[in-house]
């Protein structure tokens, strides 16, 4: 019979750990959890008696590191453990050995990945004046990020409380990032899945911030850095783009003088350079190659006329040197430029469903 399996990373936990496991199996009626596999992500010798005594409670398995790797890695080798250890599982759920998920929420999602198995549920937290201000922050602004870069809209891109589906678990295996940034890249992973969609469900659970989340390991700003480096993907491919039209219009007008001959050539060959990025790395598109190229022309085409008038405004109106002005203009439909590119070229948009 298909079951769920909870995992657990944990680093230097508190006591409170085992209660959660405790009063999560007293919860548990129906037996949804054959198994709770906790990863001692190298905690220490300290701790070793913590993790003795949690290997003595029914059904819990504990994986330890030597040293302390990361979230991710430690998330990476509970999936391991559990792939080859539980051929019957539909998916894996994960919650954070903080404090923060209570174990009716965990159960919560539980169920509703046994409902849709094929789906990646988070359970995702409300976030009010009450919380500390270093996650309100760090969520809000990731938040943001995601939706620009990504297209993703989530109400909360760093909720440790997931039901992975077996094969963005194994998929996952592959992602080389260990650190607490694994998680958004799972994000994106599970986004960009192969040739098709994952689905994804939205559940809302308690939001549980103990004496203003002091036990949590995440540093907001080292770990937050970390996280939006996801993205440098996404911003290198359009500085490339960027650096290959403004290097080509720079020598063509040295060399010809005219605004509108520098202007076609540099957009033409800065097109070519952006398609072939924009297709098989920043968006990963798997839609038609040839539509999505005629809708880019048409862009570039477009946003063509529009810099061109921009250069020539900046120039003329404000006496802007026609190099600088070149720069502004390109600046100035960069975000507008992306927007369109990820929703209507390479559209690999998928939409949350709130449950």
């Amino acid at each position: 019979m298909s079951h769920v399996t909870l995992l657990i990373p944990a680093y230097k936990p508190t006591p409170e750990l085992s209660l959660l496991i405790q009063e999560l199996q007293d919860l548990d009626d129906s037996k949804l959890f054959k198994s709770i596999v906790i990863v001692d992500d190298g905690s220490g010798y300290d701790y070793r008696e913590l993790f003795d005594e949690l290997q003595l409670i029914n059904n819990v398995t504990i994986v330890h590191h030597a040293i302390n790797l990361g979230k991710g890695a430690a998330l990476k080798t509970g999936f391991n453990h559990i792939l080859l250890t539980d051929t019957n599982i539909t998916s894996i759920i994960t919650a954070d050995a903080d404090g923060q998920h209570l174990p009716k929420d965990i159960l919560n999602v539980a169920r509703h990945s046994l409902k849709k198995p094929q789906a990646l549920t988070l359970g995702v937290r409300t976030f009010s004046k009450n919380v500390p201000l270093r996650s309100l922050f760090g969520n809000q602004v990731t938040r943001l990020v995601m939706r620009f870069f990504t297209g993703l809209n989530l109400s909360d891109t760093q909720t440790g409380l997931r039901a992975w589906p077996v094969a963005l678990a194994k998929h996952a295996l592959k992602i080389t990032i260990n650190g607490y940034d694994f998680e958004t890249e799972a994000l994106i992973r599970a986004k960009e899945f192969d040739d098709y969609f994952i689905d994804l469900q939205e559940v809302m659970i308690t939001t549980v911030y103990t004496e203003g989340n002091k036990s949590s390991h995440f540093n907001p700003l080292l770990d937050s850095m970390r996280i939006y480096f996801v993205f440098i993907r996404y911003c290198s491919a359009g500085l490339l783009t960027a650096l290959t039209d403004n290097l080509i219009f720079i020598l063509t007008y040295a060399w010809s003088g005219n605004v509108l001959y520098s202007q076609i050539l540099s957009r033409s060959v800065g097109a070519l350079v952006s398609f072939i990025l924009g297709f098989h790395l920043v968006f990963r598109s798997n839609s038609n190659k040839l539509w999505a190229l005629l809708k880019f022309i048409s862009l570039v085409i477009l946003f063509g006329f529009i810099s061109y008038g921009l250069i020539q405004f900046l120039n003329q109106t404000w006496n802007i040197y026609i190099i600088f002005s070149k720069l502004l203009a390109e600046l100035i439909l960069f975000i507008a430029s992306f927007a369109i590119q990820r929703d209507f070229i390479f559209n690999r948009i998928m939409k949350a469903n709130n449950k």
